[in-house]
């Protein structure tokens, strides 16, 4: 009894990991870490002109950039948040990620074409 117990519990622990969906990247890495580097890019637009400019009414108006930055990629924001959170859900690629995007923002400081 204690044998089939413990034969059943490796069976459908095998079965669970064998079965388990893997989920991908919709967006490909190149375009993601662009994408990241216009985002972060344009937040600190935003965090700039509504510093300086004491007349503007804080709005939502870093949403309206990013919907630009996706609109000029080709892609949605669903997906583009689906595919974040799956990078911070791994974080040895998610430090990928964010050191190309420090090495895309280094080429561009120093003129060099990042694309």
């Amino acid at each position: 009894m204690r044998n089939s117990l413990q034969l059943s519990f490796l069976l459908l622990l095998i079965i669970s990991c064998s079965t388990s969906k893997k989920q991908t990247n919709s967006i490909e890495f190149d375009k993601m870490k662009r994408v990241v580097w216009q985002l972060m890019k344009a937040d600190e637009f935003y965090i700039r002109s509504s510093v300086t400019d004491s007349t503007v009414i804080p709005s939502k108006k870093n949403v309206q950039y990013y919907q630009q930055i996706f609109d000029l990629y080709k892609i949605d924001r669903v997906e583009f948040y689906q595919d974040i959170e799956y990078y911070e859900s791994h974080p040895i690629e998610f430090k990928i990620l964010m050191d190309s995007v420090n090495e895309l923002s280094k080429r561009e400081k120093n003129g060099i074409k990042p694309f």
